[in-house]
């Protein structure tokens, strides 16, 4: 399957929790790395997921926020990765930002080149990645 989301996480499906609309996947990638999505109970039901289901979960760039460790506050995003920039592409409008995980995993993000002035975001920094659990897509094979 061919995507345009630049982030992806393999792994199974380590967690399942079914509410009456909802059912948050949790996935475990070969690392350990955890990512969360929420999806309708209707997705569940067509992906067939179960636990030990090999899974995909991958995450358009725009959605990825990024911010840095000293400027630390409570969120509602579940997906919190911590790591290192390794590359600030800047453009007139936005910026891509790299930021590589402790297991490897290169998460990309997209801002505006106003927050990257305004985080003073540069190559070596540490930053978090936050993703919120409905910007999760998963996808099965």
């Amino acid at each position: 399957m061919k995507t345009s989301a630049r982030n992806k996480f393999v792994g199974k499906v380590s967690g399942i929790r079914t509410g009456m609309i909802l059912t948050e996947v949790e996935l475990t990638t070969a690392s350990g790395l955890k990512v969360v999505s929420v999806i309708t109970n209707e997705s569940m039901e067509s992906l067939a997921l179960v636990m030990g289901s090999p899974v995909t979960a991958t995450i358009k760039a725009p959605w990825v926020i990024l911010i840095k460790e000293e400027h630390r506050f409570k969120t509602s995003a579940r997906n919190k990765f911590p790591g290192k920039i390794s590359k600030v592409n800047e453009g007139q409008i936005a910026a891509e930002v790299v930021v590589d995980l402790a297991d490897g995993t290169k998460v990309t993000s997209l801002i505006t080149d106003v927050s990257v002035k305004a985080l003073d975001l540069k190559v070596g920094d540490e930053v978090y990645a936050l993703v919120k659990a409905f910007s999760v897509i998963l996808n099965v094979d």
